[in-house]
């Protein structure tokens, strides 16, 4: 699963995305999971993130499945107003 990443997530992987080997029709919850096992630098990052689906935040403690081609993201926290 390809997880796009953006600002300190970003910064700190070195990269706009990350893979992350999960199985066909994995949760986004075990996405998250396999995303800090296997970069475990990240994870005081991920605590902070949450995911996007095509554009609209969603709640991943869920059973949230993405269908290939749906576009992952990792939204961190922003400040601003």
């Amino acid at each position: 699963m390809r997880i796009l990443v953006f600002g300190p997530l970003a910064r700190a992987a070195g990269a706009s995305s990350i893979l992350v080997d999960v199985a066909k029709g994995a949760s986004l919850a075990e996405a998250r999971a396999r995303l800090t096992q296997a970069r475990p630098e990240l994870a005081s990052l991920l605590a902070a993130c949450r995911f996007a689906l095509n554009h609209a935040f969603i709640v991943d403690e869920g059973m949230t499945r993405p269908d290939e081609g749906d576009e992952v993201a990792l939204i961190g926290l922003v400040s601003g107003g």
